[in-house]
């Protein structure tokens, strides 16, 4: 049986073949002689090889999905956005490992960004809930007129204060991440939060 070609050495006279074969061999290995068409043809643009690499793997992107995330309502939006990524990045697949590998830790890096906005948003929703609880009905019927109240109240905390809460309710940081971006220790920054929590606590119920 022939052994299948690199992709870069597809369509390459025999005279560069010869001489690319030697440092192409592992490419060679993982990729059969079909899949480097596909990939060549991806690559390029072409519209069918790209439906063909889709129809593929797009399985194997759903159920690892599946997997790491359960029955989720944004399933076919995430796939759809794994494989954007993908066609995005096939330049600079060397063809060093399977496709599947590749796909896996787009599928994996795709995964970990998203539970991070999610945890993200999760903490800013917990962040307004400093805001309407215990405020007037009318804020709490506006997303508009709550986010004003808590940006109101944010600036009347002391700069090291909101430097903390900021960082961990809006942009979702750990208190370890935080430490290291203020060259603080945990303990520090632990502090600080919970007098941030506590100063607007006071603020929202009229304690100040």
């Amino acid at each position: 049986m022939d052994q299948a070609l690199p992709i870069t050495d597809l369509f390459a006279t025999d005279a560069t073949t010869e001489a690319a074969a030697p440092n192409d061999e592992r490419a060679a290995g993982y990729l059969t002689t079909e899949e480097q068409l596909v990939l060549a043809g991806a690559r390029a643009g072409n519209p069918r090889a790209l439906r063909q690499f889709y129809e593929a793997h797009q399985s194997q992107v759903r159920g690892h999905l599946y997997r790491l995330l359960g029955p989720d309502s944004e399933i076919d939006d995430i796939v759809q956005t794994v494989f954007a990524r993908a066609f995005a990045a096939l330049a600079t697949f060397k063809g060093n490992s399977a496709l599947s590998t590749w796909l896996y830790r787009i599928t994996t890096n795709t995964t970990h960004n998203l539970l991070r906005q999610r945890f993200r948003r999760n903490r800013v929703k917990s962040a307004f809930q400093w805001w309407t609880d215990g405020r007037d009905a009318h804020l709490q019927t506006g997303r508009v007129d709550v986010r004003g109240e808590a940006e109101r109240l944010l600036q009347r905390l002391a700069p090291d204060l909101r430097e903390v809460f900021v960082f961990y309710h809006y942009e979702g940081l750990t208190l370890q991440e935080i430490s290291q971006i203020l060259d603080k220790p945990v303990s520090t920054v632990g502090d600080r939060l919970t007098r941030a929590r506590k100063r607007l606590h006071d603020l929202v119920h009229g304690d100040a």
